[in-house]
């Protein structure tokens, strides 16, 4: 947690990792796990498509399953990957990987 004190012009804050990122939505995404977990569902452009989860945040990744238009998903960390996109990382039935945010409805970033 962040604490932000003003004092005139000077602002004072907690220092960050050198290798923290911060993303939209969960703060601090440094690590692949965060402390509170969020659901949303899976939105292609297409009633029957499918999403690709792969093993990294990005499409040059492996893809480790697909998961149909409208499944629900556990966002639990999220960071831009190389591409520009922010990439959830999420859990669906069992299974753990990385989708790109723009095709999750529900996105609480």
């Amino acid at each position: 947690m962040f604490k932000i004190i003003m004092t005139g012009v000077f602002i004072l804050t907690a220092a960050l990792p050198v290798n923290a990122e911060v993303g939209p939505g969960l703060g601090n995404t440094d690590s692949v796990a965060s402390r509170s977990q969020s659901y949303a569902q899976v939105c292609t452009n297409d009633g029957t498509g499918r999403l690709s989860m792969r093993n990294g945040p990005g499409r040059n990744f492996r893809k480790v399953k697909e998961i149909p238009n409208g499944d629900v998903v556990v966002l639990t960390g999220g960071k831009y990957s190389q591409d520009g996109y922010w990439w959830w990382n999420v859990s669906h039935r069992g299974g753990r990987g990385w989708v790109r945010a723009d095709y999750v409805c529900d996105d609480p970033q």
